[in-house]
């Protein structure tokens, strides 16, 4: 469902890529750095794993987005946080860095008092001072980090990424 997100990724950079031993692919070096990051999906084993150690049921389409990518971090706009990786031991530097950020902590970066227990946190954004949740009908909120206003929103998880895919486009081009 979510495999349209390589496919623009890949137009976008073409051959501008690196896949590291972890299976992540990074696109787009531009000085030694690379702008976005697409992690290996989980099985549907390794999800409900997840859930229990969270603590959490997950909302459905964050678990199909899981079942294709683990997260990502996508130009350097938004870094959508997934389950992280079991050991860094023998990685390198690099494989370490770019590993996936896991969900839960970004949920315990954003989440206040005041959250809606309903509200699943998933992503943020340091470039747009934002933080991204999913509501109870999987509605998909981008919330200011100071004022904690909704200041957009998405009716799905795919209208959300494709909206982050053209601000990317537009930056690069």
């Amino acid at each position: 469902m979510y495999e349209f997100l390589e496919e623009e990724i890949k137009k976008i950079y073409q051959d501008d890529n690196k896949k590291l031993r972890t299976q992540t692919v990074l696109y787009g070096e531009i000085e030694g750095s690379w702008h976005t990051h697409l992690h290996p999906g989980l099985t549907q084993e390794e999800i409900e794993k997840f859930e229990l150690r969270v603590g959490r049921n997950f909302p459905v389409t964050y678990k199909e987005f899981l079942s294709s990518y683990n997260g990502c971090y996508l130009f350097d706009l938004l870094r959508m946080g997934g389950r992280e990786l079991d050991s860094y031991k023998g990685l390198t530097i690099e494989e370490q860095v770019r590993s996936t950020v896991d969900v839960q902590d970004i949920q315990e970066i954003h989440l206040r008092k005041r959250t809606p227990k309903e509200h699943f946190i998933f992503a943020d954004s340091l470039v747009k001072n934002a933080y991204y949740v999913m509501d109870k009908d999987e509605k998909v909120l981008e919330v200011d980090f100071r004022t904690k206003k909704v200041i957009e929103n998405y009716d799905t998880l795919k209208d959300f990424i494709v909206q982050i895919i053209q601000e990317g486009k537009d930056n690069i081009f």
